[in-house]
């Protein structure tokens, strides 16, 4: 049977993004001694696919940022608070009567 593992690779930072033909290429790095930069892996994603992938990512991170604030706050099990208030409802403006 054939190891279905993918590559793990650590990066720190984006060190490069550019766009050809469709296709996005991004160029993740590792900062090295002092102020060097060492590329770890390049990705190519389809122009098409990209703001979707991102989208994804921001959300499963806020997922997991809300989960460990949840443990942090020893509220293991309820939703995380949020710090949006329900609006209110505006009451409906009062119609000014006809003179006669």
């Amino acid at each position: 049977m054939a190891d279905d593992t993918p590559d793990e690779f650590f990066a720190d930072l984006v060190s490069n993004v550019s766009h050809a033909n469709g296709v996005f290429r991004l160029t993740f790095a590792q900062q090295d001694v002092g102020k060097d930069v060492r590329p770890v892996v390049k990705i190519m994603i389809a122009a098409n696919q990209l703001q979707g992938m991102m989208r994804s990512i921001a959300s499963a991170a806020n997922e997991i940022r809300e989960k460990v604030q949840a443990q942090m706050d020893g509220t293991i099990g309820e939703p995380a608070a949020t710090s949006k208030k329900p609006k209110a409802k505006a009451k409906p403006k009062a119609k000014a009567k006809a003179k006669k």
